[in-house]
């Protein structure tokens, strides 16, 4: 007799929450079928009717997030089309919540390496028409690249620095740095004249 649907996706979500509660103890590579089965409360046959072995986990797991990043970029981004306006959304506050505790274990130092990749070829396309930056810019790809490891750089060191700055804060920073560069933190020098030799 066939499983209800219902059933099926429970179980399949059991695996997965067991997947994050061991990520947050071990690196991924190293969590292993009979500790998933374990910790989800069902046998290694049963993890087998759901997933091919624990890489096959790992790439639900990741397809999950990023569909879940894509979802919500789409939401927080202006309707009418393309604007260099993202100081008016919630963009990066939103984003930046969801990617949180997951994109650190699987982009962070005990994750996946080639996941930061995926990230960026899933969100730049939905993100960068709407960066004040023209898409005719020289080396344009470049500066995406820049700008989307730097967003990224941020995240794993907020968790490096044991989030000693709150959400919210360094959710401004990202925004500001994004939209601004870093002129926006950069003291004007004096000029020269007050008594200044030159």
């Amino acid at each position: 007799m066939k499983k209800q649907p219902e059933i099926t996706e429970k179980t399949r979500q059991r695996f997965v929450d067991a997947f994050w509660e061991l990520a947050q103890e071990k690196p991924i590579r190293k969590i292993a079928v009979n500790e998933l089965t374990r910790r989800a409360g069902y046998n290694r046959s049963t993890f087998y009717e759901y997933f091919l072995d624990t890489d096959d986990l790992l790439a639900y797991v990741e397809d999950q997030l990023l569909e879940d990043l894509k979802q919500e970029a789409l939401l927080s981004l202006p309707e009418n089309g393309p604007q260099k306006d993202l100081e008016s959304t919630n963009l990066f506050s939103n984003v930046f919540l969801l990617m949180n505790e997951k994109m650190y274990l699987l982009a962070g130092p005990t994750g996946d390496p080639g996941f930061i990749t995926r990230v960026k070829e899933e969100l730049i396309p939905i993100v960068a028409p709407h960066l004040p930056i023209s898409t005719d810019t020289d080396h344009f790809d470049y500066v995406l690249s820049f700008v989307s490891s730097a967003a990224l750089g941020l995240l794993q060191y907020w968790h490096n620095q044991n989030k000693s700055l709150s959400a919210e804060e360094v959710c401004v920073i990202l925004q500001t740095l994004m939209l601004r560069g870093l002129s926006a933190y950069v003291t004007p020098k004096e000029p020269l004249g007050n008594g200044a030799v030159g």
